[in-house]
C-alpha cells in the first residue's frame, strides 16, 4: 500500500477517479489503490464458508453476552480462550480460526461429529435454549442465495464446544451437553 501525502493537491481525498484508482483513508492514513469491482458469485463453496462464519459468529456473540449478562457463570470460556490467544491476536479471531480451521476442516469435522449424534440433538437444543442468555439458531444460505435449513441452537452450542475442544480447552463434546450454572 502506497503512503500518500496531500493526494490530488489537497489534504484529503476519497472516492474513485476515472474508474481506475480509488483514494481512501484507513485508520486515519490516506492511501491509494486500484479500483476493484467485488464479485459475489454465491457458489456452493463460498456459501459453505459464509455459513460456517455465521455459526461461529453466533457462538462468539453468546460468549460475549454471557460474560456481560451472567458474569458469575462457572464456565468462563471467553476468559479461557483469551488466556491462550497469542499476543497480537484478538481472542475472537483466534477462536474463529481454530473453530473453522484450514480449508474448513475443523468446521467440517464438527458437523460430522454432530451428525453422528443425531439421537441427541434434542438434548443439545434444550441445553442451548436453557442457557442465560439462550444461544440462538443460525440461518443458512445455499448456493445462489437460496435459503437452506437453519442450524439449531443445539448445533451452534455444539460448534462452540467443539471449537473449545480444538483449542484443547474442553473435552470433545459428546451425547450429553455440558451444564453451565451461575455460582
Amino acid at each position: 500500500m502506497a503512503k500518500t501525502t496531500g493526494p490530488l493537491f489537497s489534504l484529503t481525498a476519497s472516492g474513485t477517479v476515472g474508474k481506475t484508482i480509488t483514494y481512501s483513508n484507513w485508520k486515519g492514513r490516506p492511501y491509494v489503490r486500484r479500483r476493484v469491482i467485488p464479485l459475489n458469485p454465491m457458489i456452493a463453496g463460498q456459501m459453505a464458508v459464509r455459513n460456517a462464519l455465521r455459526c461461529i459468529a453466533q457462538a462468539i456473540i453468546w460468549l460475549n453476552l454471557t460474560t456481560r449478562v451472567c458474569p458469575t457463570a462457572t464456565a468462563k470460556d471467553k476468559t479461557k480462550i483469551a488466556a491462550i490467544t497469542p499476543d497480537g491476536f484478538a481472542w475472537n479471531g483466534y477462536f474463529v480460526g481454530a473453530a473453522i480451521g484450514t480449508n474448513s476442516d475443523g468446521y467440517t469435522a464438527m458437523q460430522a461429529a454432530w451428525t453422528v449424534l443425531a439421537a441427541n440433538h434434542g438434548a443439545w437444543d434444550t441445553a442451548a435454549d436453557g442457557l442465560t442468555p439462550p444461544i440462538l439458531p443460525v440461518a443458512q444460505v445455499g448456493e445462489f442465495g437460496v435459503a437452506a435449513t437453519p442450524l439449531t441452537s443445539g448445533n451452534v452450542f455444539f460448534a462452540m464446544r467443539y471449537g473449545l475442544f480444538l483449542l484443547s480447552l474442553a473435552a470433545e463434546p459428546g451425547a450429553v451437553p455440558p451444564t453451565y450454572v451461575a455460582s
